[in-house]
């Protein structure tokens, strides 16, 4: 099973805790819902439809149950692994995903874009936290521009003199990605910033670090979506007292007052024990001494 990101996947699952009750009386009846109105996705549906109530029963028996914990594993009991990207700022995802699915492997196979297809995952049943994409010189022409910080403050330099060719790149070192390609973009900047986490034979593997220029920024501050990440997987520690997880979230920079400060806005999974109001505090107060280092 799998889509192509983690958020897809989690949206597919959320329709079904929604709408299962219609789909049982669809797979009962052999019939469609009359929401879905549209006369050739009906005419293609009923061609191989049939009443099934024993397999109604099965859902429904399943669905219905007070948790949806493991309920990938129960549907779909062959299911043997998930192939979803799970990196970059899809890692929060994850405790979702392993929450649906009882922890089965999660599988990031492939590196693109919209520009290009890049590199495969070769061991693609590591650990989300692990995977390394190994570029494929054939599916595109590579070039690395450094990304460089300097206070804390990530820059590219922008010379093309400076780019860095595939068999030049340095272990450690980010770079964010530039492709010529088949299709006619020459030095196009595709925007994600890679680090170099070793070599397969000679072939340099990469992590996803982030995506470039997005940032936070109120005033001379620049939080990247990896820092922010990381600031928030800190604060919801103190959540999990309460039986409670975050399914979701974002953020924005609400310069309407001065000072200006970040918004996080927060889908969480609440539990049977109430979150007193102090514990939000101290998740606000977790996420902004993250990015006030010389406070701590």
């Amino acid at each position: 099973m799998g889509a192509s990101f983690a958020t897809c996947f989690l949206r597919v699952i959320r329709f079904l805790e929604k709408n299962w009750t219609s789909l049982c009386n669809d797979i009962r009846t052999g019939t469609l819902d009359a929401r879905i109105t549209d006369h050739l996705v009906r005419a293609a549906v009923m061609k191989i439809l049939k009443p099934d109530p024993e397999l109604a029963e099965f859902v429904e028996n399943e669905c219905s149950r007070d948790s949806w914990e493991g309920i990938i594993n129960r549907l779909w009991p062959n299911t043997k692994y998930l192939q979803v990207i799970m990196t970059g700022t899809m890692s929060q995802y994850t405790p979702r995903v392993n929450y649906y699915s009882n922890g089965l492997p999660l599988a990031s196979t492939i590196y693109a874009s919209s520009e290009c297809f890049s590199g495969i995952n070769l061991n693609p049943l590591c650990k989300p936290s692990e995977v390394s994409y190994t570029l494929i010189p054939t599916l595109a022409y590579f070039e690395f521009l450094p990304v460089h910080r300097n206070d804390g403050v990530a820059r590219c330099n922008k010379e093309k003199q400076d780019l860095v060719d595939l068999v030049d790149v340095e272990l450690g070192q980010e770079y964010e990605l530039v492709v010529t390609t088949y299709a006619g973009l020459y030095r196009y900047r595709v925007g994600d910033v890679l680090r170099v986490a070793g070599f397969k034979n000679k072939a340099p593997q990469f992590n996803f670090i982030r995506r470039e220029n997005v940032i936070l920024s109120i005033d001379v501050d620049k939080t990247n979506e990896m820092e922010l990440q990381d600031a928030v997987n800190n604060a919801i520690k103190h959540l999990e007292h309460f039986g409670a997880s975050l399914i979701e979230y974002t953020s924005n920079a609400d310069t309407s007052s001065i000072p200006g400060h970040y918004v996080l806005y927060w889908e969480l999974c609440i539990g049977a024990t109430p979150i007193p109001p102090w514990v939000f505090e101290d998740c606000c107060v977790d996420v902004y001494r993250e990015g006030r280092a010389f406070d701590k």
